[in-house]
């Protein structure tokens, strides 16, 4: 099967931002500044924490959520020229071809190269290790079951 797709910005910061999120490293650390905010609760309720000290607790944590929400995906996306160009994927049993209108050299990838299939609302998310992925969106797809069917073989294929 063959899809041709460009990407949309805003989805991409979507995808970025939900990847991010769902980092290990990302996860405690969120949790780790909710339980911050907990205990400087609980300090100020009980006059141990000052007022002073709410308010930096409070700045570090809208400036941490600024990074990971709006800085770093808005960064990933102006530097990867992938994202700005036109592309070209085939797909079967053996792997994906992926061209861009940019570039005549083809990348062949065989199922086998990737360690793990995401499938959320607008994209699939291809990747081949801890932080490298590739995004197909799920927009590309002229049917529902071309969806399905790039689905199934992602999910069969990749171990």
């Amino acid at each position: 099967m063959h899809l041709e797709f460009s990407y949309n910005k805003e989805d991409v910061l979507n995808a970025l931002r939900y990847h991010f999120m769902q980092q290990g490293e990302t996860k405690v650390f969120r949790n780790t500044l909710f339980i911050l905010l907990v205990v400087a609760v609980a300090g100020y309720a009980y006059s141990i924490v000052t007022v002073g000290a709410m308010l930096g607790i409070a700045a570090m944590i809208v400036l941490i959520t600024l990074v990971f929400w709006y800085l770093l995906p808005v960064s990933i996306y102006n530097k990867a020229a992938t994202f700005k160009d036109d592309i070209r994927l085939r797909y079967s049993e053996e792997g994906i071809i992926i061209s861009t209108r940019s570039s005549e050299s083809q990348r062949e990838l065989s199922w086998s190269n990737f360690t793990k299939v995401i499938e959320a609302k607008n994209f699939f998310f291809l990747y081949r290790g801890k932080k490298n992925f590739f995004l197909v969106p799920t927009s590309a797809f002229e049917t529902e079951a071309e969806q399905k069917e790039f689905g199934r073989l992602a999910k069969n294929n990749i171990p």
